[in-house]
């Protein structure tokens, strides 16, 4: 392959928008199909975690001065993970010392998406729902959107997410296994009356909060170098656990207004020392969503084509390893490359391998996490 290759891509979080900017800066000629109407559509998370494997991907693909806008809009770096009891006594520490100015270890996904969408312009189409592909006759793709429209490449990226209609179609027997655990976000905004409480633990990083027999309550901040328009700095704050160790079935939590889901919140947290009670009281309960984590078991090799898959819609797994984001920009700097080469055999080896690895850690993380058992 060669850049005059034509690449479609369906799904702009954040390894399509990635590969976009890579191919982009490759001269490869790239469309990005995104079905929501703008970045302001749907509730996907807060704070993310970025790793040296994701760092290093993004020096990869991005242009200087798309990576300039990654670096101002991220969170000054973090340098700690921590853990508590529901009476706010120390359990564990471990710290991560020497990160430098322009280190990027945790965005807040709003901006990093808006940072990543910079120059796209042309690229990136909103309200593009992608619904099926066929292989033509000429050996190409032909894409076919909700609203009738179409469009071709010469290859389909399916980046769509653990709900990846591409996948659906290339690979309809794919196991992805619920395990059991469902989580309620949220956002605590710092205001000043808030920072004055806040245990300093709580600004350094990711900090997991519980009593041990009942949820956890993970805390990690967003500390803008530089803010978006819309807010600024805050704690995300996550409420995890079973439904048995929640007490509300599905039916009722993915029922309930943002308003009903963080005074669940609220109330599983009412015997908890009184910081965190104040805290929870403060955040704006109009950002609570709920979500079911689920994971890939197994991901086996598919015969090499003309469509292939990155991130989630190929190996979702549990936030339990914090490296969703980063295995998905690692698929998406390795894409680049293999596209750019006409090698679609060796990315595929490669992503498959390593995502194997991922999935595992975090499944088994998850596991001891939450006290669950996934069988394989």
């Amino acid at each position: 392959m060669s850049t005059s290759l034509q690449v479609a891509i369906v799904g702009g979080g954040i390894g399509g928008l990635a590969l976009a900017q890579g191919l982009t800066k490759a001269g490869v000629s790239v469309q990005l199909y995104e079905r929501d109407e703008s970045p302001l559509n749907r509730k996907q998370g807060y704070r993310i975690h970025i790793s040296p494997v994701g760092e290093e991907a993004l020096a990869a693909v991005l242009p200087a001065e798309v990576l300039r806008r990654v670096v101002e809009t991220s969170s000054h770096a973090g340098d700690l993970l921590g853990g508590f009891d529901g009476q706010l006594n120390p359990t564990f520490e471990q710290t991560f010392p020497g990160a430098g100015p322009d280190t990027v270890s945790a965005v807040d996904r709003y901006a990093f998406r808006r940072a990543l969408m910079t120059g796209l312009d042309g690229v990136l189409e909103f309200g593009r729902e992608f619904e099926s592909y066929r292989e033509t006759a000429d050996g190409r793709v032909e894409l076919r959107f909700t609203d009738g429209t179409s469009a071709t490449a010469d290859v389909l990226v399916g980046a769509d997410g653990i709900g990846s209609r591409v996948r659906a179609q290339l690979l309809p027997d794919f196991p992805i296994v619920d395990i059991g655990v469902r989580c309620v976000y949220g956002k605590i905004p710092l205001t000043d009356a808030i920072r004055s409480v806040v245990p300093a633990a709580f600004l350094r990083g990711f900090n997991f909060v519980t009593d041990g027999a009942g949820p956890g309550l993970a805390f990690a901040p967003v500390l803008f170098r530089t803010a978006p328009a819309e807010y600024g700095d805050y704690l995300m704050a996550v409420l995890t656990g079973t439904n048995e160790v929640l007490g509300v079935p599905d039916e009722e939590l993915f029922a309930l207004s943002p308003e009903g889901l963080w005074d669940l919140v609220v109330r599983r947290t009412r015997d908890w020392h009184p910081t965190i009670q104040r805290l929870v009281a403060a955040a704006d309960v109009g950002a609570s969503f709920p979500i079911t984590l689920r994971t890939s078991t197994r991901i086996e090799p598919w015969q090499t084509g003309r469509v292939t898959l990155l991130g989630d819609a190929i190996h979702p797994m549990t936030p339990a390893a914090g490296a969703g984001a980063n295995t998905a920009l690692w698929d998406a700097a390795r894409l680049t490359q293999a596209l750019v080469a006409g090698d679609l055999a060796t990315y595929e080896s490669e992503m498959i391998e390593n995502g194997r690895a991922v999935v595992e850690e975090s499944l088994r993380n998850a596991e001891r996490m939450f006290g669950v058992q996934v069988a394989a």
